[in-house]
């Protein structure tokens, strides 16, 4: 147990965003961080820290032969005799084609698979939400309740807005991590069904203003805006849904 007087150990730090301690210390150490600002804190930059150096991790590299071989080219050669200029055959021009297609669709497949691996991730913590008997840290209908309790937990801010679409009601809210980001959690009830919407902050290759997919019956909704990413995960009809994620929107428009 951590004594609410007593600061994480790195060791302790470490090992949580590693996901490398059992189920009990987890939640010893959730309830330390629903209480202590300071080591909140750190696990959110601990936890952005291991993400920037995983996306750096993962860039594209250049393979060593192709390296070899644009030093070779690189490297000045004693002058030469004027050499004869051929035209470049028509099997050269598919070769270079063929490369190209491949790398693109290399590209593709790389963003496919992360796109994937997210929704997969959020569908998953929406499904916890739903079983689950524990409830949020912040309980209320109340915005001016729910937006303050995340201040100075997170590394960004965010509205809600000052009315829902009809049929909609807020919930509560709680701290979570998306593919490795601090993000809130927020809670919605729609007619008879649960929605979850995560905000984080928006990086710099998330590019796309709104998209729309499903996975394996829940509805999964993205928007950007100038500063946030958002995203919501629910089985309410898609058009319920794009209600709330409008209304979320505009909250984050400057007045």
């Amino acid at each position: 147990m951590i004594q609410e007087s007593q600061h994480l150990r790195s060791d302790q730090v470490s090992a949580y965003i590693d996901g490398e301690l059992s189920s009990n210390e987890a939640q010893d150490l959730r309830q330390h961080l629903a209480t202590c600002h300071s080591c909140a804190l750190r696990i959110v930059s601990a936890m952005q820290l291991k993400a920037a150096t995983t996306r750096v991790s993962e860039r594209v590299i250049a393979p060593p032969e192709a390296l070899s071989r644009l030093t070779a080219q690189l490297r000045p050669e004693a002058p030469k005799r004027p050499a004869r200029v051929y035209p470049i055959r028509s099997w050269a021009w598919g070769a270079l084609a063929a490369s190209l297609i491949v790398a693109v669709s290399l590209i593709g497949w790389r963003e496919t698979r992360q796109s994937n691996s997210l929704s997969a991730e959020l569908l998953d913590q929406h499904l916890a939400v739903l079983s689950s008997g524990s409830s949020p840290e912040v309980i209320s209908s109340d915005r001016h309740t729910v937006k303050p309790w995340f201040q100075g937990k997170l590394p960004f801010s965010f509205n809600l807005p000052n009315a829902l679409p009809a049929g909609t009601t807020l919930d509560g809210g709680d701290l979570t991590f998306v593919h490795g980001r601090p993000a809130a959690l927020l809670l919605f009830t729609i007619g008879k069904h649960r929605a979850s919407i995560f905000l984080t902050q928006r990086s710099a290759n998330e590019s796309a203003p709104v998209s729309l997919g499903t996975q394996s019956g829940f509805t999964i909704h993205y928007a950007n805006t100038h500063d946030l990413r958002i995203t919501a995960v629910s089985d309410v009809n898609p058009s319920d849904l794009d209600l709330l994620m409008s209304a979320l929107v505009e909250a984050q428009s400057p007045r």
